[in-house]
């Protein structure tokens, strides 16, 4: 794969030098706005080696871009995201309890009205003194956190609305299996979206995976079964983790509900899939608890947020997992494979809202989506 960084001032211009550099087969992986004001992006190209290992006619082999790819292959081994802070330490700063602040803190974050004003009843019957230990308290007896584990014992399917950041998600569950010694099988179902293979195939080769396709629910039978056989029994699942990737749904389009509805059916009985809404903080908080009650019939239970770096605020998906008794897994920050994902709980949560400086959901620089085609 070839990999290079562009300048320019802006996205259009910067695709536009994508376009004439690499073609119309480039993918960027990444894109932020650096400190001087200008657009940096990192796209990659796949390219055919020779059979003899030398570069194609007409094709130089830049050293930048073979220190860039070791570059991001060596940051997908390191610990860059820090450990998300689940409980209470002496070092955290305390915030009184203020019923005012928690309110406040809780509409700024788009929380409805009504799960508004029932964890802050909760909070205030908590009594303490700590605002965020009182919050904490209050999101974890009304909702559930249940993260994701590392080397997950079903396979995990990745379902949701069309922008919510399933497949750079998924790359980054697999990335976590992968750091973590594990082989890995990446699978898609989208084969029929313009660029969806080749944006797979792209975060799959920067983690070192093969992007198997489905194209159809028979196919993906296959390759579950496949995936039964060459592990042996059901147990040993957890030394080779299954993500797969799907097409993105309108939950409101019947037809194109009802297709995904009998490929997570097939699946579940296949091989015990486990369905996961990836779901971006951006949306409203009526549609996103509207569309996953939807999703939840397809069996998920999980919850993992993304786009929180942009949205700013964590209603939406709060009100979405209360609406369906989900729990929520994980949370992204950044559209950025190499950052991974953070682990959530109540505290975090609670952290999160009250606007903590420290939270591991501090909203970053990154205002750009990765992974979308030029």
């Amino acid at each position: 794969m070839r990999l290079r960084t562009f300048l320019a001032e802006s996205m259009t211009d910067a695709i536009v030098q994508v376009r004439a550099a690499l073609g119309d087969d480039a993918i960027i992986v990444s894109s932020h706005e650096n400190g001087r004001g200008s657009i940096e992006v990192t796209a990659a190209v796949e390219t055919a080696p020779r059979s003899d290992g030398g570069a194609r006619p007409g094709q130089k082999t830049s050293s930048f871009e073979q220190r860039l790819e070791q570059m991001l292959r060596a940051r997908l081994q390191a610990p860059v995201v820090p450990a998300a802070q689940t409980a209470p330490s002496p070092d955290d700063p305390f915030i009184p309890f203020d019923r005012s602040t928690i309110g406040a803190a809780l509409e700024a974050h788009a929380v409805p009205a009504a799960l508004r004003s029932d964890l802050l009843a909760s909070a205030v019957s908590l009594d303490r003194r700590d605002a965020i230990a009182a919050l904490a308290g209050a999101l974890e007896a009304r909702l559930g956190f249940e993260p994701l584990p590392v080397r997950p014992q079903a396979p995990v399917m990745a379902i949701g609305l069309p922008g919510a950041g399933k497949t750079v998600t998924l790359a980054k569950l697999a990335a976590r299996a992968v750091v973590d010694g594990a082989p890995v099988d990446i699978v898609t179902t989208d084969t029929a979206r313009t660029g969806a293979v080749a944006q797979g195939e792209a975060y799959a080769h920067l983690i070192g995976v093969h992007l198997r396709r489905a194209e159809s629910i028979d196919a993906l039978s296959l390759l579950l079964d496949e995936s039964n056989a060459s592990e042996g029994a059901i147990q040993d699942r957890s030394h080779r983790p299954c993500f797969i990737d799907t097409a993105s749904v309108n939950p409101f389009d019947r037809d194109d509900f009802t297709a995904l509805q009998r490929l997570t059916r097939s699946a579940r009985l296949a091989a015990g899939v486990e369905p996961v809404l990836v779901l971006s903080a951006l949306g409203d908080a009526d549609v996103s608890r509207e569309a996953a009650i939807e999703f939840s019939r397809l069996g998920a239970r999980r919850i993992v947020a993304t786009q929180l770096d942009i949205a700013r605020r964590i209603g939406p998906v709060l009100a979405a997992a209360d609406a369906t008794g989900m729990s929520i897994a994980q949370i992204s920050v950044t559209p950025y494979l190499a950052r991974g994902l953070a682990q959530m709980n109540a505290y975090v949560c609670a952290r999160m809202i009250l606007n903590d400086s420290t939270a591991p959901a501090t909203p970053v620089s990154v205002t750009r989506h990765a992974g979308q085609r030029p």
